[in-house]
């Protein structure tokens, strides 16, 4: 039986989405979760230990996250919003768009002793390559 998810995101997204995630994330060990979702919540394809084993539940929160934080940019009179970033006592939750041709939200973990720098560099380097590299 085929997944929805399997129906929404076509292979060559999802298969670039795994490599650019492999790509970038596999040298940061500090990097505990990787994830990249549609915005309506599925999972396109992960790195990493994911909490719940097939990440759906981190890909469902993400698009909810984003409204969230694009709610908040409009309250305080901005505009758009790029990226959400919490921390919690075991380290920190990034939420990014991904302006590609296939929109899709980055969501990485990354484990206390990361480096909240180092972390932003890599989730802004996966944006650009995917932004650059998924295509449908």
């Amino acid at each position: 039986m085929m997944s929805k998810a399997s129906t929404v995101v076509p292979p060559l997204v999802a298969a670039t989405g795994r490599q650019i995630l492999k790509e970038v994330f596999e040298p940061f060990p500090e990097v505990q979760t990787a994830l990249l979702s549609t915005p309506d919540g599925f999972v396109i394809a992960a790195h990493g230990d994911l909490h719940n084993k097939d990440g759906s539940q981190m890909a469902a929160m993400a698009g909810s996250m984003m409204a969230m934080a694009r709610a908040v940019s409009s309250e305080i009179g901005h505009n758009g919003s790029r990226r959400l970033t919490f921390e919690t006592d075991d380290g920190t939750a990034i939420f990014q768009n991904v302006p590609s041709e296939f929109p899709c939200i980055l969501c990485l973990v990354v484990r206390k002793e990361g480096v909240l720098g180092r972390a932003l560099w890599a989730v802004a380097e996966a944006s650009s390559q995917m932004a650059a590299r998924l295509h449908v």
